[in-house]
Parts: structure tokens; C-alpha cells; sequence
């Protein structure tokens, strides 16, 4: 039952925030990047991160710019990690711990950073100046479509990631805009029905017709649960 789920996912979310240092899962071949920027000054780092963005962009496709996209994250872990450590509650804007995360989000490896992903961005850490939309929206974004591809091609994926997004967007841990809330909100709701937490999708599938009344999808299920628990009856 998803209700037991989220308590048991509830327990561990407490248990992790309780951790000094968000986890980064290393694969075989990045246990062995030496930490060649960690002692550079702060303005060098950054210059040599400029260079490699703007190399990377000149690569044509994901045949090219994967492979790149590797190497990248074997020479900034060390910097990254030793980040997340000193700079916990404060990670703000640094744009070199954003492209490290996204960088795996590119290359199919969400699991191996979405608790660390998911504490920096709740201690602040934005996305570049540049970025087609703020830290919350992309990560939530990240998150759906995780879920949302995996649910489709019928693989399998971890749905407390999109679980407890939705959870920290009804709590107010995390905000996005109400375009995307509908198509989080509507997948978790159709978990719960199809888990036969019928009061649990009800309430999304409230939400969802709220803010989307003409497309949300979801009238039919929502009167249909509605007559079912009896809220369509007069008090």
C-alpha cells in the first residue's frame, strides 16, 4: 500500500537529512579521478569550467558529447564532493555542482545522485544565470520525467522519488509552476488509485482539476471517486 510506502519513505528521508554529507554513488571507472582541482584557487576552477562547457557545446550529438560528458564527471567528483561537505546549507550558486548533477541526468544516471541532487537543491543550490528555468522547476522536472519514461516503457525505476516530490511540493519544500504540478500530481494520483488508495487520489486528482480545470485529465476519475466515497452527497 502506498500509504505504508510513504511512511516508511517518511522514516528514511528523516534518517538521511540526519547525514553530515549527501552520498554520490561512484561508478568503477570514477573511483580512481584523482583530485586535480581541489587545491586550485576558486576564479581558475571557474575559468576551466567556462572552457569546458563551451568545448563540450561544439560537440555534435550524444555519440560525441557522452563521452565527454564522462570525463567531465571523473574530473569535477573530487570537487564536488569535497563542496558538498564544506559548504552544507549554503550550496547557492555553484555552477559547477549544477552541471555535475546534470550532467548525470544526461547520461541516464539519476539514481546515482538524486539524494545528494535533491539536498543541494534544498540548501539553495540554483541553477546558471542562464538556465531556461530555476533549481525547483529542473529538479522536479528531472524527477517527472525520470518516473513519467519509466512508467511508459514499463521499467523499472524508483517512484518514491516522484512520491516524495510531490509530497515536498503540497508541503511547500519545493515550488514549481502549476503546469508541471498537474502532470506530477496526476501520475502519483493514478498510483494511488491503481493501489486502491482511493482518498489519496481523490485529493490529487482535486488538485489536478484545480489548477487545470479544462485539461487536467482527470474529471471523469475524480467524480466517479467522488460518488464512491460518498463526497457527492449533501452533509
Amino acid at each position: 500500500m502506498l500509504a505504508i510506502l510513504l511512511k516508511r519513505q517518511a522514516a528514511a528521508k528523516e534518517s538521511a537529512n540526519k547525514k553530515s554529507m549527501p552520498v554520490i554513488e561512484q561508478s568503477e571507472a570514477s573511483e580512481n579521478a584523482r583530485p586535480e582541482l581541489v587545491g586550485k584557487p576558486w576564479e581558475e576552477t571557474q575559468i576551466m569550467l567556462k572552457q569546458d562547457l563551451s568545448y563540450l557545446r561544439t560537440l555534435a550529438g550524444s555519440k560525441e558529447k557522452d563521452p565527454y560528458k564522462e570525463e567531465l564527471i571523473k574530473k569535477y567528483r573530487p570537487l564536488v564532493e569535497r563542496l558538498l561537505n564544506s559548504h552544507q546549507g549554503n550550496y547557492g550558486n555553484l555552477e559547477v555542482m549544477w552541471w555535475f548533477f546534470t550532467w548525470h541526468v544526461d547520461l541516464g544516471k539519476f539514481d546515482d545522485i538524486h539524494d545528494a541532487f535533491r539536498q543541494a537543491i534544498g540548501a539553495g543550490l540554483e541553477a546558471p544565470d542562464n538556465w531556461k528555468m530555476n533549481g525547483q522547476t529542473a529538479f522536479c522536472g528531472y524527477v517527472f520525467k525520470h518516473a513519467h519514461d519509466a512508467y511508459t516503457n514499463k521499467t523499472e525505476f524508483k517512484r518514491e522519488y516522484l512520491i516524495n516530490a510531490t509530497k515536498d511540493l503540497l508541503t511547500g519544500e519545493l515550488a514549481t509552476n502549476a503546469a508541471l504540478k498537474v502532470k506530477m500530481f496526476r501520475l502519483v494520483g493514478d498510483w494511488y488509485e491503481e493501489a486502491g488508495e482511493k482518498e489519496q487520489a481523490h485529493n490529487l486528482f482535486e488538485l489536478v482539476m484545480k489548477l487545470d480545470p479544462n485539461k487536467g485529465g482527470r474529471k471523469t476519475k475524480l467524480n466517479d471517486l467522488k460518488q464512491e466515497l460518498g463526497y457527492d452527497q449533501p452533509n
